[in-house]
């Protein structure tokens, strides 16, 4: 009879190297504390300031995703409300989002701040083209408070969307772009 082997210390190997993957399968979480705005800018210093209400940040498959309801964007006017989500075709293309490896993220210590710069995909009017943003986070024990920026100004031809126009008043089409928002990194 052939002498059994035990296979002890081959689990023991691929339980020690799968342990740091499963501690952190959790991932990241939206912790809330969000905010988006933007501005777009017209003729004779006409400046037209928004946000969106609807903003949801979490890690999936490695990478971290937020997403904006198209919908939830608010000018303050409820006609140019109409026309904007008309212009992106909110409901066609009811998600703006912006997605990055985990893994190209810098992130700070517990109690201390880091600024990086990374790209990601961004989708806007459901066109998806890499966007570079510059973003400062700081770490309070398993959160993260992140604000962050497009390093150059969205010009909104490039995803498809038409230069607003409306009584002979025509929008840059250059947008500033703005978001804040928290996530908790859950293990």
């Amino acid at each position: 009879m052939p002498k059994s082997r035990s296979h002890a210390p081959l689990l023991i190997a691929v339980a020690a190297l799968a342990f740091p993957f499963a501690a952190h399968a959790g991932g990241f979480k939206d912790a809330g504390d969000s905010d988006v705005s933007f501005r777009a800018k017209g003729p004779a210093g006409m400046k037209i300031v928004g946000t969106a209400g609807d903003i949801k940040a979490e890690e999936k498959s490695g990478k971290l995703l937020i997403k904006v309801s198209a919908k939830s964007l608010k000018t303050g006017i409820g006609l140019r409300d109409k026309h904007l989500r008309g212009y992106i075709e909110a409901d066609k293309c009811p998600e703006i989002t912006f997605e990055v490896e985990r893994s190209k993220l810098k992130l700070p210590a517990n109690d201390k701040e880091i600024t990086a710069d990374v790209t990601g995909n961004f989708t806007l009017h459901c066109v998806t083209k890499p966007m570079t943003v510059h973003y400062t986070a700081k770490r309070t024990g398993s959160d993260y408070h992140v604000q962050a920026f497009p390093t150059k100004q969205l010009d909104i031809r490039d995803h498809g969307v038409s230069v607003p126009s409306y009584l002979g008043v025509t929008v840059q089409p250059n947008i500033d772009l703005k978001i804040k928002f928290k996530l908790r990194d859950v293990p």
